[in-house]
Formats: structure tokens, C-alpha cells, sequence
């Protein structure tokens, strides 16, 4: 995430930890949060969501914040194909091991 956001020290690396996990927890509340988050972790453009989120917020908090919206639009798109990837994944895993125990 550093190299993401350009910086050349870890200085922040608790506020980054702390950035990503609320990303991480975002996206999944945003799609369903009873998919396991490892789940979600497989997927490419959870991740570019995630880093998408952690540099908007990073670089928007407190007085550095001059944006008036809640999350950046490309943020947006990327849950929307997230969303349906992940629940066709998951509901496919779903029935065949339903299907599996009968």
C-alpha cells in the first residue's frame, strides 16, 4: 500500500493498517458480509477497490480533505463488478455443495 500511495516511509503504516481494514470491511458489508473475506481477497478488482479507497481516504482526512463526495466514482463501479462476480461464485459454490451432500 505504501508503494500504491507513493510514500517513502512507514510511518503511517498503523493509520494504513487501520485504512485497509476499514476498506476491507466496507466492501464486504457494501456486498454481503457473510461471504468469508478471503473470498472476496481472491478477486483482482477487490483489491484495486480496496486500494482505491485507502488512497481517497488517506489523502482526504482531516485538513488535507477538501472533496466533497463520500467515495471516489471508479470505488463505486468496482463494487458494482465485484458484487455480481462474487455472489454468482458463491452461490454456484453454494448449490453444487448442496447438490454434493444430498
Amino acid at each position: 500500500m505504501q508503494a500504491y500511495l507513493n510514500l517513502d516511509s512507514d510511518e503511517d503504516a498503523d493509520v494504513l493498517q487501520s485504512l485497509i481494514d476499514v476498506a476491507e470491511t466496507d466492501i464486504q458489508g457494501s456486498i454481503d458480509d457473510n461471504i468469508e473475506l478471503e473470498k472476496y481477497r481472491e478477486y483482482k478488482l477487490f483489491n484495486q477497490a480496496v486500494k482505491t479507497l485507502v488512497d481517497f481516504t488517506y489523502y482526504n482526512r482531516g485538513n488535507l480533505g477538501e472533496q466533497k463526495i463520500a467515495y471516489p466514482p471508479s470505488y463505486q463501479y468496482m463494487i458494482n463488478g465485484i458484487r455480481w462476480k462474487i455472489r454468482g461464485a458463491y452461490s454456484a459454490n453454494s448449490s453444487s455443495a448442496t447438490t454434493q451432500s444430498s
